[in-house]
This record gives C-alpha cells, sequence and structure tokens, in this order.
C-alpha cells in the first residue's frame, strides 16, 4: 500500500514538473506579460501542490501499514499465534503443502487426496465457501480460496464449546397434568386412592430428579417444572418415555392415569416461555393427553406420545358448565348460524341440527348452514329433503344467504370441525364477531381465531353425542322431531363405524336418549346403504389393498378415478374387520390434483399422528389428510415414509 502511493506521488511530481518546463519554453517564445505571469502562477501551484503531497504521504506512512508489510517475515509465528493453518493443493486436489502449525498438531497429509482425508470438503468446491470440519477432536473453520489453491483452517474448537454450553444452558418451562386425576381418586376407597396419590406423586418427583428438573407442585394434579436444553434433548432422544412408564406403572395398581405435558422453549423471557408452556399443555390436553406438546418460538410445534387412545371421560361437571354457557350465550345473539365442515357428513349435518334445535327452545332463530356442492352423498339426499319440507324453509340456507344475515349480534356456532381451512365458508369465520366451537376431534395447530366458548372433547364418540348430551343441563325442554333424532342417530352410526370403534357408555346413553325421541333405528341404517355402483368402487379399491409390515394395510384407488372422501373411509372401516390388521390407509384421487388418505385403526395405532405428518389430522383412531400430488404411487410413498417415521418415533 505504501508503495503504491509512494508511486503515485512520484507520477504527480513529475506531471507537475513537466507542467512548469512547458510553460517557461512558451514564455521564452513569446515573452510577453501574459506568459511571465501565467509561469509565475503555475511555479507557485505546483510548488504548493508538491509541499501538500509531500506532507500528506509522510503523514499517511506513519498512520498506515499493510499486514504483509508488518508482517514481512513474521507471518509463520502470526498464523500460529492466530491458531490458523494453511494447505496448498494442486489442480488433481492432492495436498503439496501444509503449513508448520498442521505439522506440529500431527497433520501429515502431503501427497494423499484432499478429500480422501476430508471427503466433507468436497461441498468447498461447489456452492459453499466455508465448512466445519473435525480433525484429531477438535473443530476447524476451512475456508477454501479457489483461485490460489488454498485452504485456510482456523481452530474455533473453544468457540463452539462455548456456544454449545451457551445454547444447552437455555431455559425450558413446562407444565405436567396427570390425566383423569380427579375421577381415579373420586372413585376409589381410601387405601386405594392414598396408593395412587403417593404412586403418581413420587413417580413424577423421581423422574425429575433422575434428570435435574426443578419440580414445583402448584395443585392435585399439576405441576411446573424448569429445566435446561440439554436436559429437554436428553427427554427428546427418549421419546419422553415417563410417559409409557408412568401409565403402565399406574395400570399396575389398576388406576387409568396417563401424563400430559407441555413445553415452552426458545425464547429468553421467562414470561414468553411460561405462555408458551401455558398454551402447550391446553393442546396437549385438547388432543386427548397421554403425550407431550412442544411450543417453540419461531418454530412448528412437536408432539410426542399419544400412543394410546384416551379413554372416555364422563365430566359431568365439564358438560353442565358449557351447557349453562351456552344458553348464555344464545340468549344474548339476536341470530344463530351453525356451520358444518366441507364435505359435510352426516355427524356433522346431524350436530348442525341439535344445535338448531337447542338454540330453538329459546325462542331463537337458528339457521343451518349447508353448501350443496360439498355434501357427502347420503347428507346430500337428507338434507334436500328437508329442504323440500315447509317446516325447514329459509332454515337450511347457504353460506352466501348466511353471509347476508350475519351482524354484530348474530353468533356463528362451528360444529364438528376446528379448522378454518375445512369450514364451509371461511368468510364467515372473517366477519363473525361471536365464534362458538364444537368438536370432537383432537385439536390440531390450525384453529378457530379467538372463539368465545370453545368444547373440545376427544374422547366424545362423535359431535351429536357432545351437543345431545347437553339438552339434559337445560330446564327448558327441547324438542327433537323423529326424523331429526332418525338423522342425529345416524350421525353417531358414521363416525363409530356402527358402534364399533371410539365408543364409551356415554354414547350408548346418548343414542339411548335419541330412541326414546323417537330415532328411527332401522331407517337410520338404511341411511347408510351403498348403491350397487358404490359397492363396486369399495370392492375394486379393497381389490388393490397390500399389506406393510406385518399388520398395516394399504389401500388405493385407481389412478383416473375420481371417489369421494366418504368412500375412501367406508372402504377403511370394511378393511379395518381383517384379523391381524390393526390399522388401514385408503388412499384415492378425490379431485383432478387433490388425493385424499382415510385413516383407521384399532387401539395400538395413533393414525392422527402419521396423518398430521402430512398434513392432515382427526382422532387416535379415525383421521385424514389432503395432499396435492401428481400421483397416486408419490402419495402412497410419502404415506409409506410416515408410517416407517411414526414406527420409529414409537419404538
Amino acid at each position: 500500500m505504501i508503495k503504491k502511493l509512494m508511486q503515485l506521488r512520484n507520477t504527480i511530481v513529475a506531471l507537475l514538473g513537466i507542467e512548469f518546463v512547458l510553460v517557461l519554453l512558451t514564455y521564452m517564445f513569446l515573452q510577453n506579460r501574459v506568459t511571465l505571469a501565467l509561469m509565475i502562477y503555475i511555479l507557485i501551484k505546483n510548488v504548493v501542490c508538491i509541499i501538500v503531497l509531500y506532507y500528506l504521504h509522510n503523514m499517511f506512512s506513519e498512520t498506515t501499514y499493510s499486514v504483509k508489510e508488518a508482517l514481512n517475515n513474521e507471518s509463520k509465528n502470526a498464523l500460529i499465534f492466530g491458531g490458523i493453518g494453511l494447505i496448498k493443493y494442486d489442480e488433481n486436489r492432492n495436498v503439496v503443502w501444509v503449513s508448520d502449525l498442521l505439522h506440529e498438531l500431527g497433520i501429515r497429509i502431503v501427497g494423499k487426496k484432499l478429500l480422501e482425508w476430508q471427503p466433507l470438503l468436497a461441498i468447498l468446491f461447489e456452492d459453499e465457501d466455508v465448512r466445519t470440519i473435525d480433525i484429531n477432536s477438535r473443530k476447524y473453520e476451512v475456508y477454501n480460496s479457489r483461485n490460489n489453491r488454498l485452504l485456510f483452517l482456523k481452530d474455533v474448537t473453544d468457540l463452539t464449546t462455548i456456544e454449545k454450553e451457551y445454547n444447552d444452558q437455555q431455559l425450558c418451562v413446562a407444565y405436567l397434568t396427570i390425566d383423569n386425576y380427579d375421577d381415579s381418586i373420586e372413585y376409589a376407597d381410601e387405601q386405594k386412592s392414598v396408593m395412587i396419590e403417593t404412586t403418581s406423586r413420587q413417580m413424577i418427583f423421581d423422574w425429575a430428579k433422575d434428570n435435574g428438573i426443578i419440580l414445583k407442585r402448584y395443585k392435585e394434579d399439576g405441576y411446573l417444572a424448569v429445566f435446561n436444553e440439554r436436559i429437554y434433548r436428553k427427554q427428546v432422544e427418549v421419546r419422553f418415555c415417563i410417559l409409557d412408564e408412568f401409565k403402565q406403572k399406574m395400570e399396575s395398581i389398576g388406576a387409568v392415569m396417563s401424563l400430559s405435558m407441555g413445553i415452552g422453549r426458545g425464547s429468553k423471557v421467562l414470561r414468553e416461555l411460561d405462555e408458551l408452556a401455558f398454551s402447550a399443555i391446553s393442546l396437549s390436553y385438547s388432543r386427548g393427553g397421554d403425550q407431550v406438546a412442544v411450543k417453540t418460538l419461531d418454530e412448528e410445534i412437536r408432539y410426542f406420545g399419544g400412543n394410546s387412545e384416551n379413554s372416555e371421560k364422563a365430566n359431568r361437571v365439564r358438560a353442565r358448565v358449557i351447557s349453562q354457557t351456552l344458553a348464555s350465550i344464545v340468549k344474548q345473539s339476536q341470530n344463530i348460524l351453525i356451520m358444518g365442515h366441507k364435505q359435510s357428513d352426516l355427524d356433522s349435518f346431524g350436530a348442525s341440527l341439535a344445535v338448531a334445535k337447542f338454540a330453538k327452545a329459546f325462542e331463537k332463530d337458528a339457521y343451518v348452514i349447508v353448501d350443496e356442492n360439498s355434501l357427502e352423498e347420503k347428507t346430500g339426499n337428507i338434507a334436500r329433503r328437508l329442504m323440500a319440507e315447509d317446516l325447514y324453509k329459509g332454515k337450511i340456507i347457504s353460506p352466501a344467504k348466511a353471509i347476508d344475515l350475519i351482524d354484530e349480534d348474530t353468533l356463528l356456532i362451528c360444529v364438528d370441525n376446528h379448522k378454518p381451512a375445512l369450514a364451509i365458508s371461511e368468510e364467515l369465520l372473517d366477519k363473525a364477531e361471536k365464534i362458538v366451537v364444537i368438536d370432537h376431534h383432537r385439536r390440531g395447530e390450525d384453529f378457530v381465531d379467538s372463539p368465545i366458548l370453545t368444547y373440545l372433547e376427544p374422547a366424545a364418540s362423535s359431535t351429536v353425542e357432545l351437543v345431545v348430551e347437553l339438552f339434559e343441563y337445560q330446564r327448558v325442554e327441547i324438542e327433537v322431531l323423529p326424523t331429526e333424532a332418525t338423522v342425529m342417530y345416524a350421525g353417531m352410526l358414521v363416525d363409530t363405524n356402527y358402534f364399533r370403534n371410539h365408543v364409551g357408555s356415554r354414547t350408548f346413553q346418548i343414542a339411548s336418549k335419541l330412541k326414546e325421541k323417537q330415532a328411527n333405528v332401522s331407517r337410520a341404517y338404511e341411511f347408510l346403504q351403498d348403491d350397487y355402483k358404490t359397492t363396486q368402487e369399495k370392492m375394486s379399491i379393497s381389490a388393490n389393498a397390500y399389506r406393510f409390515g406385518n399388520d398395516i394395510l394399504i389401500a388405493y384407488g385407481n389412478e383416473e378415478e375420481i371417489y369421494t372422501r366418504p368412500l375412501l373411509a367406508k372402504v377403511g372401516n370394511e378393511l379395518l374387520n381383517i384379523a391381524e390388521i390393526k390399522a388401514v390407509f385408503v388412499a384415492g384421487r378425490v379431485d383432478k390434483d387433490k388425493i385424499a388418505i382415510s385413516a383407521r385403526s384399532k387401539a395400538e395405532v395413533n393414525v392422527q399422528l402419521i396423518m398430521e405428518k402430512l398434513g392432515g389430522g382427526g382422532h387416535f383412531s379415525m383421521a385424514a389428510c389432503q395432499v396435492e400430488e401428481k400421483t397416486v404411487k408419490e402419495t402412497i410413498d410419502k404415506l409409506e415414509e410416515a408410517i416407517d417415521q411414526y414406527l420409529d418415533e414409537r419404538g
């Protein structure tokens, strides 16, 4: 740098000298006052410029010095002191020289192929300029100067260690709750109740102590835990085995109990961690419990566990509170809109009718929203039959009509669905100021924004079951016509696969109530009968079924055929009756560019977790998803990957 400045200074001085000589020669030839004045001016100007140039050069030389000039022969020592090694390679990527530092560290690779010594360096010759590698148990950051065929290696072991230690010490906050604790204690005798209490507590505290977790109990069945990222990663490695261990231990003493956990991480603000953890435990509970939900700031939610179907929790207190709260909200509303999900089935439609009867008991105008272009075939037949009757004219309406009716005093009740993307009309969700959600599916990440009341009960067999149960906690008489009771009964048949799956004592109690309201059971079964064409389609899909592993069946439709989602579900229900089969997945094209998968299982496989990996959701034993793949074959390949991943995670 200094040499270049010196050369520039000398060049400028020479040019100034030449300028003066030219003016002097001009004066000698012309010898007049003008040339004399010009010569004197240029002389003075050039002398001043030269003085300034020399002054600036000297001042700059005193303050500026290049690394090369400063180090001179000390370059080798500087590189050693800075922990930077050099490797020279030739055009064939053979090592031709290593610096003294690397030589002293025992790295003697001259003559070797560079990529044979460190295959990870290959990426430095493609896209990346910097790569971190391990050499003799130390970490080096490597930069490749391709033009000079020179690798620069910087020892970053200490920095990496400090960074890892810093990340390991970041805090996580968790809430733990014991599922079904109150019911287990309430219905146990004194001796067993003491055993349940001491065993559950001791097991949780032992787990915390063994893993270095700070744990405080803040209520009978609730705990607050604080731990660091290192402990969190350890729990992830063992897939939070405390869930299975706790459940098995409680089963051994005759108690049906499990653990739910919500973890907040990824923030340095304690309040944010607490909010993340509280949101996560709420999510875990709403998905049926027996699982861990992890909410990390700016990352997707992760789930662990959920390997058992949640047992029925007949919490009549909660149902009564929900019923009374819903009644209060209905009374304060001018009109009621009731909306199910796209491709509405009989549970969605039957629950909508049930909510309409609930609202009518309080003399409120209630409207059931249906989209005739998005109805399951049998549901569509029933809905159109009812719409033709005088009693229902103007009460079963289209989404467009509903939008005209909505105002600030309107209450929108969403049934059998909590995901905006699956709602009959997302525009209605956006416009409604008061929203209630009633659903029996496990909660997913996508949820209706800010409902004023949420009733999510994954243990219920159907949404019809949830709504009809609310009737008995009202003092007013809720009248249900025989036809309506029959539709509701058919909705329960659909979602329980004819009372075979996902049923509890409450399911049969509600079915009995509907029978008391003159539900025609034979007629309900007739609603669900398939015609000849549908039966043929089911048989063609079943014919393509094959075993995946020992106890899973995968069936698929023909590539060019378009099927309905209910048809895929029916095939899954029927194939699940095969002995030794624990789970069934049925894939088929439901639109030109959409392929759906319907999943059904018995008690040992959580198909909801598998469907969530493909962007879907549902229940432990009943779930589905929709993907936009080019071919059914591609979809099945992804399905098989998701199943393998689930089985690996479950262990």
